[in-house]
């Protein structure tokens, strides 16, 4: 079956995908669509270091910016998002018309509008619901990860494309989904976890706990599995059973813990400082504070704050023990 795309024609099934940078997304990528034999290259800058890594993996490569680069009709970018408009305004006006442009979170298409500034191509949203390093590890253990779509910018030749799409999805190892959104939602949905539970709530909290039990006496051994190596285990129960089947499951003296918790934490400020978090993203105040943001030095400050603590080296203890269980 062929479909015709602006100027050119899709085969169904057989288009290639170059896939733009080589980091843990990127490299998951490549490897789960290499199983699964979907056609790929990777394209790097001409000095990337990864030029060796990608071809050991036997994976075909690319130069961004050659000649050939430009031959395919299919990219993704997955390099920072931080880098895709200065990649787009160098290399945009390049694409051949009606080239699909993939984007793994809508971020940086919802905020650098390249649909109105590079009408030309598809800009299509195609995010998985996953880091790298768990894409590759759900796709060699048959578990399961979800990707959600968004076709919105994309006039004429839907079917055909969709039809693509769903193709290397589940070439990827996408099995839950995909569902379809918008670029502003996927941007505002991602954005709000982030802030709100995954990397502030969840960890700060944990090591917040931590501290409080070595301080009370409390080996550190065992501070670190309750309330650091127990969250995933209690996190693949909550998504394997379901919110009322989660409560089910756990103890008496667990679900009387919950509820306590419940009501001494998720107080009326705690909620609406947690509303306010997605009120900021919304009304692209989040913008306007990452803008004046050293990204790098704070990324520094972080580091710094985790490397000193008590919890970071009773990780690093922990996990050597793994590593010498293992041997």
């Amino acid at each position: 079956m062929i479909a015709l795309i602006g100027s050119f024609q899709l085969v169904l099934f057989m288009m290639r995908l170059t896939i733009i940078g080589f980091g843990n997304q990127a490299k998951a990528w490549s490897q789960n669509l290499q199983d699964s034999a979907f056609p790929f290259r990777v394209a790097l800058q001409p000095d990337s270091a990864s030029f060796d890594k990608v071809v050991e993996l036997g994976m075909e490569t690319v130069e961004i910016g050659s000649k050939e680069f430009f031959e395919d009709r299919a990219f993704v970018l997955l390099t920072p998002d931080d880098t895709h408009h200065s990649f787009m305004t160098t290399y945009g006006q390049l694409f051949h018309e009606g080239s699909l442009i993939l984007y793994n979170h809508g971020f940086s298409l919802s905020k650098n509008n390249f649909q109105e500034t590079l009408p030309h191509l598809k800009h299509i949203l195609f995010a998985v619901k996953a880091i790298g390093s768990e894409i590759r590890k759900q796709y060699l253990s048959k578990g399961q990860f979800g990707a959600v779509y968004s076709l919105e910018f994309v006039k004429g030749g839907t079917d055909a494309i969709e039809t693509w799409i769903r193709k290397m999805a589940k070439d990827l190892g996408v099995n839950i989904g995909l569902f379809k959104t918008t670029f502003l939602h996927e941007t505002q949905a991602d954005l709000y976890s982030e802030q709100g539970l995954l990397c502030s709530l969840i960890p700060y909290t944990a090591g917040e706990m931590f501290q409080h039990l070595v301080e009370s006496g409390i080996e550190p051994e065992l501070a670190y599995l309750e309330v650091w190596h127990e969250m995933k285990l209690i996190a693949i129960a909550m998504v394997d059973k379901g919110p009322e089947g989660f409560f089910d499951l756990i103890s008496p003296n667990a679900l009387v813990g919950s509820e306590k918790g419940f009501q001494k934490l998720i107080t009326p400020e705690f909620k609406s400082n947690l509303r306010s978090l997605l009120t900021d993203i919304q009304s692209n105040k989040f913008n306007q504070e990452l803008e004046n943001t050293n990204v790098e030095e704070l990324r520094k400050t972080i580091r710094s704050r985790w490397s000193d603590s008590s919890l970071m080296k009773t990780f690093n203890i922990m996990k050597a023990k793994e590593e010498n269980e293992k041997t």
